[in-house]
């Protein structure tokens, strides 16, 4: 640890300084490893962190102990403000979570899904990053931009659903004009429409029935021309089980079904489908009837 910036105040002056401040000073002096991004390493050491961590008292030293070797491993100065402000919101399987954000935006959060945020200076820099799937109410202001691992939605004011999982991504728009961004390409969509990613390229649509992609804030799932992997992945996600299925998964299917009932839900793809399925508690096994 360098003491260069802490000569920089008073013993008395340090003293009135309050955790953070003093983290940040304590802290200016190290630097991160070479050639590892900072986002990449904020979003792999906020993965490590859990919310509902038990609260511990420690010491004024002791606490500046820890959050120094934290840094000396992981954090450079620029990023120690996004670390101490940042936010994070999971949900599990079978759970949904509804969000206000800083600047009133709200959002929800479908099941095994995650959020990220800094909360300092949120409405100033709008900028969250998203695993799985949300729909987003947001207000009217800057720029507001979702990170996610298969693209970038930017957007000004709207309602959209944004989902990303695995390779897959989609946006759809209910409202106002939202900027999709993959790699070096862009398209821009306004309601009623929507893009998807579809073998490296963006891909653009209309739809009659756009509510209906966000239509699992109410419990209903709605799928057109999905692969049954996808379908099965999210019965999975909303009823907390696991799917064994032994079949095509590359079959299509345009489906909507309740995620209040296992039985029905399972009903409404398999038989249409022919397939069968035999439940063991929260283990499933689903086959092409022969």
């Amino acid at each position: 640890m360098t003491t260069e910036n802490r000569n920089k105040i008073t013993h008395e002056e340090f003293k009135k300084m309050n955790s953070e401040d003093k983290i940040l000073n304590v802290a200016s002096g190290f630097v991160p490893p070479s050639g590892r991004p900072q986002e990449n390493i904020l979003n792999e050491l906020l993965d490590s962190i859990e919310e509902d961590t038990p609260t511990r008292t420690l010491t004024i030293m002791s606490y500046l102990k820890v959050a120094a070797a934290v840094v000396i491993i992981l954090l450079s100065v620029k990023m120690i403000p996004g670390l101490l402000f940042a936010q994070q919101v999971k949900t599990a399987n079978a759970e949904q979570q509804e969000i206000i954000l800083p600047d009133g935006s709200e959002v929800i959060l479908n099941s095994a899904s995650k959020l990220k945020w800094n909360k300092r200076n949120f409405t100033d820099k709008r900028y969250l990053t998203l695993t799985g799937e949300a729909f987003f109410d947001v207000q009217k202001g800057n720029e507001f931009v979702i990170e996610t691992k298969n693209g970038e939605v930017e957007i000004l004011g709207t309602q959209l659903n944004v989902f990303s999982r695995s390779n897959e991504f989609w946006v759809s728009c209910l409202r106002g004009r939202v900027l999709v961004r993959y790699k070096d390409r862009e398209e821009v969509i306004t309601p009623g429409e929507m893009v998807r990613l579809d073998e490296e390229e963006l891909h653009k649509s209309t739809s009659q029935t756009i509510e209906n992609t966000a239509s699992w804030k109410e419990g209903i799932l709605h799928f057109e021309e999905t692969k049954l992997s996808t379908i099965f992945a999210e019965l999975e996600r909303q009823f907390d089980v696991k799917i064994l299925f032994s079949g095509n998964e590359e079959r299509k299917a345009t489906i909507d079904f309740s995620n209040k009932n296992l039985q029905e839900a399972l009903d409404v793809v398999c038989i249409p489908m022919e397939l069968k399925y035999e439940v063991d508690n929260d283990k499933i096994t689903i086959s092409e009837k022969k």
